[in-house]
């Protein structure tokens, strides 16, 4: 990991989305982010099946993680959506 990396790393939050394979998920996802002026650094989108994983690196922000995961639980579709641990 570069100094890059590992500063981003440290001002930045990981979330993991489950969720049916839906593009109006991955809409109203990026909606959502928007709105809370959150958008991601990085954003990976995997299909297995009817599943899609989203997985997101955001930058520290006004709007607590709590308030931004509660809002993309409730997207219909969306199965499951946490932070993950960071690496250390």
């Amino acid at each position: 990991m570069t100094a890059t990396e590992a500063s981003f790393a440290e001002r930045s939050t990981q979330i993991e989305v489950e969720a049916d394979v839906d593009l109006g998920v991955t809409s109203r996802l990026l909606d959502l982010l928007l709105i809370h002026d959150r958008f991601p650094q990085r954003m990976n989108l995997a299909r297995d099946g009817r599943t899609m994983m989203v997985t997101m690196s955001l930058l520290e922000g006004p709007s607590p993680e709590s308030r931004l995961l509660a809002k993309m639980r409730a997207i219909p579709g969306v199965r499951r959506a946490d932070t993950l641990a960071m690496p250390g």
